[in-house]
């Protein structure tokens, strides 16, 4: 157990999108821990003053219908703040993604928070530093023995064949041809739009990007807020003609309509 000096603020946000910059919370928890043990656990819905993307109601399940009679950030701001006031803090993925998120919604609230002379714990980091994701790991995982000498030029090769084959024995439900398990290995988890998957239709017919830092966000509102984002995407040659085609239609206004 930690031996706490003082409180730990335990915290979990869940959001309208990816990108803690612009994203906005729609559900906040905390789960305050004191040092003689004490705990509790506050949760609140937050209508975040925009569209929830499709993509983030699958992660956490939270839709529009379900914050459109909650406070705003904005109202909650001050409690919170002073709530979190003399805490350390803690959470899985808070230093890229909760904080961030959290930081940015105090600022937009006008309401004073730092993370300054506070202890940050993320358990997600903890999580890495235990358990590496190099080709060792893999290698020590899915073969059950340790990769010696890297500097042989036959070991990478051979190593990545054997964690490859272990993969497949581990897990006997994966495709176990090469072009069936490839396909798998880039299905893009939606309604492709173009042959690269890049941006999917939504439930309701609107074009969704599919990856990157705005995964989950419909392309209009995408557009209307980083357009640069989009221009980037269609001039880039590392993305397929399709995908540069869409991205530069939407720029101009054009947006993929479903047929059907």
């Amino acid at each position: 157990m930690l031996n706490l000096t003082r409180p730990l603020a335990v915290i979990d946000a869940e959001s309208t999108g990816l990108d803690p910059k612009s994203a906005r919370i729609v559900r906040m928890s905390v789960l305050k821990v004191w040092p003689d043990g004490k705990q509790e656990l506050k949760t609140v819905l937050i209508n975040p003053g925009e569209p929830i993307s499709p993509g983030a109601t699958k992660v956490h399940g939270i839709t529009g219908e379900d914050v459109q009679d909650a406070p705003s950030f904005r109202a909650y701001a001050k409690n919170l703040a002073a709530y979190l006031e003399g805490c350390d803090l803690a959470g899985f993925g808070v230093d890229r993604f909760d904080l961030p998120l959290l930081e940015a919604e105090f600022v937009r609230a006008g309401v004073e928070f730092s993370v300054q002379g506070r202890a940050v714990l993320d358990a997600m980091m903890v999580f890495h530093k235990l358990e590496p994701r190099d080709l060792g790991a893999a290698y020590k995982r899915f073969t059950g023995n340790v990769l010696m000498d890297m500097r042989d030029p036959d070991t990478g090769v051979r190593a990545a064949f054997e964690v490859l084959a272990g993969q497949l024995e581990k897990h006997p439900d994966l495709p176990q041809e090469p072009a069936a398990l490839a396909a798998w290995l880039r299905d893009p988890g939606g309604d492709p739009i173009d042959p690269d998957g890049k941006f999917v239709w939504s439930d309701d017919g609107d074009a969704l990007i599919n990856f990157g830092r705005y995964r989950g966000h419909r392309l209009s509102v995408v557009r209307e807020r980083q357009a640069d984002y989009l221009g980037w995407i269609a001039t880039n040659p590392e993305f397929g003609p399709e995908v540069r085609k869409i991205a530069a239609g939407a720029l101009e206004g054009d947006m993929p309509r479903r047929e059907g």
